[in-house]
């Protein structure tokens, strides 16, 4: 009871604070200077639409990914690299929530693809922000507001090295990624921890 009662207190009072979008990766100038031909869709929600509570983190949620489609792959492409990321954190930067690539035959992930049981033959799954080589799903602070969760797809000339923390990661982008597409769900919680349907005026 304790620490839900610290968790909703330090929701409020860091309220206005955010990484800002400008932590994204496809913020970087040489990604958001890429083609944004890839078409990303989910049939859990649409883009800036609220995420249902199953794909919420655990504790709050089920903590299943959501069923992911992508078309539109160049012809050049041999493999698409997803990344998930949390700017409206009180952080410095976005969070991880998930990271995984895969050839481009693969154009698909069914919902739970990104749990450590259950990752498609063909398909890495690499360690996100909170240490866990896992889709983390949607949990954020009590009364902290909405919190978008951006779904980057980016198109690859190469299959990205195991290893690379965030940062490089993104610096081996800007040097092989040919194309992009994005998807943002929506999650907030109440002072309370109970999920939320954002407002649509926080999704303007």
């Amino acid at each position: 009871m304790q620490h839900a009662l610290v968790m909703s207190a330090a929701g409020l009072l860091l309220r206005g604070r955010h990484a800002g979008d400008g932590s994204l990766a496809c913020s970087d100038a040489a990604l958001a200077a890429l083609p944004a031909t890839l078409a990303l869709r989910s049939t859990a929600f649409t883009h800036q639409g609220a995420m249902p509570v199953r794909h919420a983190g655990r504790g709050v949620g089920a903590n299943h990914s959501p069923a992911l489609a992508w078309a539109a792959l160049p012809a050049t492409a041999t493999h698409w690299l997803l990344l998930v990321e949390d700017p409206d954190v009180p952080l410095a930067c976005a969070i991880v929530h998930a990271l995984a690539w895969g050839p481009a035959s693969v154009g698909a992930l069914a919902e739970g693809a990104l749990s450590r049981e259950q990752v498609p033959v063909g398909v890495t799954l690499a360690v996100n922000g909170l240490g866990d080589a896992r889709y983390d799903g949607p949990r954020p602070l009590p009364g902290h507001g909405p919190h978008r969760y951006v779904f980057q797809l980016f198109a690859l000339a190469a299959e990205p090295p195991a290893g690379l923390a965030r940062d490089a990661l993104v610096a081996w982008l800007c040097a092989h990624a040919i194309a992009r597409g994005r998807l943002d769900g929506v999650f907030q919680r109440d002072w309370r921890g109970r999920p939320l349907t954002p407002p649509a005026a926080a999704l303007a």
